[in-house]
């Protein structure tokens, strides 16, 4: 056996071992996925990779959409599902078929046994209805604005989008409202988008279960007051995840929503709902947290600017705590989830994710020097820590 031959059987001896990623430690895990993605770049050619990126990719991604429109996931059986039998129910010409579960093999989201087809992990996770959802919300919108980009680019000078009725993703939707306008106006598509968010919500890591809290928030509180304000809070799972962390704790939680999100809630155990849009004066005063999560990345620093004007007049200095749960990009290597996560903020509303350079302009701003930056472990969004120092 040659050295490579060896090594290869090293590769394959790996992955057999590795049954699931659920018990690695989040950093070596992260590790791991950066070293196996170096090993592949390190193997392709430029050729193969410019054609993996250019050619295979786009093609994936219509096979993954069609098979959701299609009933691919949902229609192979574990005693294994023949092409025939698709085409018959999704009622699809068997070609269109044969078409689109090649790539769907070729990636894993599907396994092949000679004639039949069966179910990989892939398959299951595309079953479920949040993971359909967010192929619909992903392709149907986001792929579109990101193909249609160049052009608007093109036409505009390729300058940074002016607001948020003037991005890419007007151009590819062919209307002139903003995206969340748009949504309200197309009920089915908000509800996979939606459907989207809750799912990478429960996928990202709890600030709870890693950000110190107690030394940085619960330490020095005074109890007879506002522990934490989530602005623009939605369904509260923050607040719950707090409460739930903390059962016992005294002080106030208080969810801040728009009118017609506090209405929808038929209430929130542990916690005070209040109507509140964060463009007007912030009404509590001398909090002790106020908390914002995926707030400031659909705004420009502009829009950010005044959201954040209103929260630093309520903080008291010295004692209040601006608590920012979002992305910290680096200032170089990022990783390719949060730069294109950053791509999509400015083709549908003209925003961007920060980095730690961008987080201290934008916050030093509104008078908030005393910053502080904590990365979770493994990957995932970070918490930025603001205090007010004086009046």
């Amino acid at each position: 056996m040659s050295f490579w031959e060896a090594r290869v059987k090293q590769i394959d001896d790996l992955t057999a071992s590795l049954q699931s990623p659920d018990g690695l430690n989040p950093d070596t895990r992260a590790a791991a996925l950066a070293s196996a993605r170096k090993l592949l770049d390190a193997l392709e050619s430029p050729a193969e990779r410019i054609m993996r990126d250019m050619v295979m990719y786009p093609a994936i991604l219509m096979a993954i959409r069609m098979g959701v429109q299609l009933g691919i996931f949902t229609g192979i059986r574990p005693e294994g599902t023949t092409l025939a039998k698709i085409a018959e129910t999704s009622g699809a010409d068997p070609i269109v078929i044969n078409q689109v579960i090649r790539p769907l093999v070729a990636t894993g989201y599907v396994l092949q046994d000679g004639q039949t087809f069966k179910p990989s992990a892939l398959t299951t996770a595309m079953a479920g209805s949040t993971m359909q959802a967010t192929a619909r919300a992903c392709f149907d919108v986001g792929n579109m604005c990101t193909a249609k980009a160049p052009e608007f680019f093109r036409k505009n000078n390729n300058q940074f989008p002016a607001s948020i009725n003037e991005t890419p993703f007007q151009l590819a939707m062919g209307t002139q409202l903003p995206f969340f306008g748009w949504l309200g106006e197309n009920p089915a598509l908000a509800a996979d988008f939606h459907s989207w968010m809750a799912w990478k919500e429960q996928a990202t890591l709890k600030w709870t279960d890693w950000f110190d809290i107690q030394t940085r928030i619960l330490d020095g509180f005074t109890d007879d007051g506002v522990l934490l304000v989530d602005v623009a809070g939605g369904a509260g799972q923050y607040l719950t995840q707090f409460r739930a962390r903390f059962p016992h704790q005294q002080g106030r939680l208080v969810l801040q929503d728009l009118p017609q999100v506090v209405a929808s809630m038929t209430g929130l155990p542990g916690a005070e709902l209040q109507e509140y849009d964060f463009f007007n004066p912030q009404p509590i005063q001398g909090a002790r947290v106020y908390f914002l999560h995926w707030v400031l990345h659909d705004w420009s620093d502009a829009h950010c600017r005044s959201i954040l004007a209103n929260i630093v007049a309520a903080m008291k200095p010295g004692y209040s705590r601006l608590i920012i749960h979002e992305t910290i990009l680096p200032e170089s290597d990022c990783d390719l989830m949060s730069a294109s996560m950053s791509v999509m903020m400015m083709a549908l509303v003209a925003a961007f994710e920060r980095s730690e350079g961008q987080w201290r302009e934008l916050l030093s701003s509104v008078g908030l020097t005393a910053v502080t930056f904590f990365q979770p472990p493994g990957m995932g969004e970070g918490i930025i820590e603001a205090i007010k120092l004086v009046e």
